[in-house]
């Protein structure tokens, strides 16, 4: 997988259990490449592979607070800390997130989000860490389809860590990423109504296309 994040809405992740998830302003988003396919014997990419470097997908951010959060590759020792994120979800961010009510998130749906082949998909989290503990408080993914052309992007940030600026900077690490990797055009699909979403896709250049129930919101990242 090419080195290679992002914004929240009617969500793709109902392919393997739930669509993947996304702050009060979910968003799901579908990313264009010239990356070549390598179907047919695709080489699984993993965090222990040698010409893999986990640390050029690593940024420190500042929250509003001034309290420092790392972005970093997820790992699949970080299932009990995701679960822990996602019991930080309101019901409207769940709602907004994946479209209904998800109350239970058994081990099958955990490791599908923590363990992940980097040939195909993108996971960043944001780890605040405060006297030894450490803690996931959002996560931005990419998704890439076998042909290599389109891909998804999600992402949520936990209600205690709304509204410090962490989505803000979790859509933008991303899109750094994919400009990395070489993709050329994203777009997002959010609910009408899911405010926050839109004014964050409008305020990155993202185009917005209002239909009857989502709105698809389009980046031309080669511009």
């Amino acid at each position: 997988m090419c080195f290679f994040s992002i914004l929240v809405l009617k969500f793709l992740f109902a392919k393997n259990l739930v669509r993947d998830m996304k702050i009060n302003y979910l968003v799901s988003a579908v990313f264009v490449t010239e990356a070549a396919s390598q179907e047919n014997g695709d080489v699984i990419v993993t965090l222990n592979e040698k010409n893999f470097d986990p640390k050029k997908y690593e940024k420190m951010v500042k929250l509003r607070d001034g309290r420092s959060v790392l972005l970093r590759l997820i790992k699949p020792e970080d299932e009990l800390l995701w679960l822990e994120m996602f019991q930080n979800f309101s019901e409207e961010s769940v709602r907004y997130r994946f479209f209904y009510m998800i109350k239970d998130t058994p081990h099958k749906m955990r490791a599908r989000y923590c363990d992940i082949d980097y040939t195909k998909e993108i996971g960043i989290v944001a780890e605040l860490e405060e006297e030894g503990q450490r803690k996931i408080l959002g996560v931005v993914r990419l998704e890439i389809e076998s042909e290599r052309k389109e891909g998804e992007m999600a992402f949520i940030v936990a209600d205690p860590w709304q509204g410090l600026g962490l989505g803000s900077q979790m859509i933008d690490h991303m899109l750094e990423i994919c400009k990395y990797k070489g993709l050329e055009t994203v777009y997002a699909l959010t609910l009408p109504n899911n405010n926050k979403a839109i004014r964050l896709l409008k305020k990155r250049g993202f185009r917005l296309q209002y239909r009857s129930d989502e709105v698809k919101a389009t980046l031309n990242l080669k511009n």
